[in-house]
């Protein structure tokens, strides 16, 4: 629930505590965490919307440098390394949240010359969302000198301007019951970061339903992140939704970028392929293998793995890259056509961000 690293730091900083004391950090930020969770007692009147212009956001984004959510009074926490911050919008109109108020956008700054990779990342959301692995929106926004990723929580929906409804969601790490204070969330440092492991907290396959579940939109995702070179698809980014039945569903694609194509990008998976974790290596055949060993049937899962290839292929066509410029879009085609051939997804023997193409 809490931020990583430097992040936790400077949130304990903010809320005047130590960085071991979590309780002390999450009675301070833990009234508006990821899903429906609250922790310390009510705000009350103290949680409130404060109506911001374009230099109060800049202001805030700038804050993020020393505080992990750029906010005042208490106001949320999300967890990983990069810098983030929320806010809430309501009639087109942006809101800082204090007191714990519940928030709709989480904002990602980037540093200055570093545009692209908001960019990058909103570009490979609008295809995640062509191929119906996501429903929210994202895009990148400048607030006077600031540039940042602007994107809708799925974890929340709002019935009216100040009335929004949270979502319970948990990532997989929590609800694998991985190590939170470490990098258990790596396949590489905990080998209960795995991907089978993701899929048995889903509903088994129906071997005789006409339908596809759970555990084939999870494959999709799989195969999404290998063809876009999504290096850093960890076991936090992939959640569970809960919802009001008791039953529970995987959570929309999230935080996905061609990292592998990145100048200080890792060509290494966070979590494996069939037991493959170099990136490149990554073929068709090794996506369906890991599909199969969660108990989808051989010929679905081959089916689900091509189908998600070729609807990407497609969606070049129609998702512009707009300022991600054309190298993402050349880079991510190659890989996806490499991968329909039966070859390895490499698109050159060197590191992707060195190679020529």
């Amino acid at each position: 629930m809490l931020p990583e690293g430097r992040g936790r730091t400077n949130l304990a900083k903010q809320a005047g505590v130590d960085s071991t004391d979590t309780f002390g950090m999450l009675d301070y930020a833990g009234w508006d965490l990821p899903g429906a969770v609250n922790v310390g007692k009510d705000p009350g009147p103290r949680a409130e919307h404060i109506r911001a212009r374009v230099s109060d956001v800049e202001q805030l984004l700038a804050r993020t440098a020393d505080h992990a959510m750029g906010t005042v009074g208490g106001g949320g926490s999300l967890p990983g390394v990069q810098p983030k911050a929320t806010l809430a919008l309501f009639d087109g109109q942006w809101h800082i949240t204090k007191g714990g108020a519940v928030s709709t956008h989480i904002v990602k700054p980037v540093a200055a010359g570093e545009e692209w990779r908001a960019h990058w990342e909103a570009y490979c959301l609008s295809l995640g969302r062509e191929l119906g692995l996501l429903e929210f929106e994202a895009s990148v926004m400048r607030f006077e000198s600031r540039t940042a990723l602007v994107v809708e929580r799925y974890d929340r929906i709002i019935r009216g301007a100040g009335d929004v409804e949270r979502l319970h969601q948990e990532d997989s790490a929590q609800a694998l019951g991985l190590p939170w204070d470490g990098d258990a969330k790596f396949e590489a440092v905990d080998h209960g970061a795995a991907l089978k492991n993701i899929a048995g907290l889903l509903p088994a396959v129906r071997k005789l339903s006409p339908s596809r579940g759970d555990r084939h939109r999870l494959l999709a995702y799989t195969t999404f992140n290998a063809a876009i070179g999504n290096t850093d698809a960890h076991a936090k980014n992939f959640s569970i939704r809960h919802f009001r039945d008791g039953k529970v569903g995987l959570a929309p694609l999230y935080d996905v970028t061609a990292l592998a194509l990145a100048p200080d990008g890792q060509q290494d998976l966070a979590l494996r392929v069939n037991g493959v974790s170099y990136q490149p290596a990554v073929t068709v055949g090794h996506l369906v293998n890991e599909g199969a060993a969660w108990g989808i049937p051989e010929p679905a899962a081959r089916a689900q793995v091509v189908q998600t290839l070729e609807k990407l292929f497609d969606a070049f066509s129609t998702v512009d890259p707009l300022d991600a410029g054309d190298r993402i879009g050349r880079y991510i085609s190659l890989q996806v056509r490499n991968l329909l051939e039966g070859k390895p997804a490499a698109v050159s023997s060197e590191p992707a961000h060195l190679a020529r193409f």
